[in-house]
């Protein structure tokens, strides 16, 4: 049973490695999250996980900043793979037609892991989105003296640490 909570354990980091390198513009860490062979299904994208990468980076560089949430993820495990399912929970910022806009969207992953060498991956992977919204940000709120803002996230960022 402790294999079993070590594992379950493993694919949470999975997903929280997923959301990570999303917010980070992290693209050497979004690949070890999915393998190359993956099966994946956004709707706007379905294909293998080493072509996905490349959309969805490109994606979240058209933001400003960006930010994406795994919860209530239950995994079963049986031997070297497991399945799953997690909601998200994503908002990112950018500016259209001089204002800022900020877009949020709930839905949930439904997953397939397998251990291979030693760590666990996504190999089949399909997006359900719930529900989207998108409403102009508060310029108060962007203009608070004093907090550091995530625009400009990236590995080269002095606040970015390899975990």
């Amino acid at each position: 049973e402790l294999r079993i909570l070590l594992d379950k354990q493993a694919c949470h980091e999975t997903l929280t490695r997923y959301c990570r390198a999303l917010d980070w513009l992290d693209e050497e860490a979004l690949k070890t999250v999915f393998t190359a062979d993956a099966d994946i299904d956004y709707g706007f994208f379905q294909g293998r996980g080493d072509a996905f990468i490349p959309v969805v980076m490109d994606i979240e560089r058209s933001f400003l900043r960006r930010w994406h949430l795994t919860a209530n993820a239950i995994i079963q495990v049986t031997s070297d793979t497991a399945e799953g399912e997690s909601y998200g929970l994503a908002a990112a910022v950018a500016e259209r037609e001089g204002r800022m806009v900020t877009d949020v969207f709930g839905g949930r992953y439904l997953d397939r892991f397998a251990r291979r060498a030693g760590r666990w991956w996504i190999t089949k992977r399909v997006y359900v989105l719930d529900w989207q919204r998108s409403f102009e940000s508060d310029a108060a709120a962007e203009a608070m003296p004093g907090l550091v803002w995530s625009n400009g996230f990236s590995p080269t960022h002095a606040l970015y640490r390899k975990l």
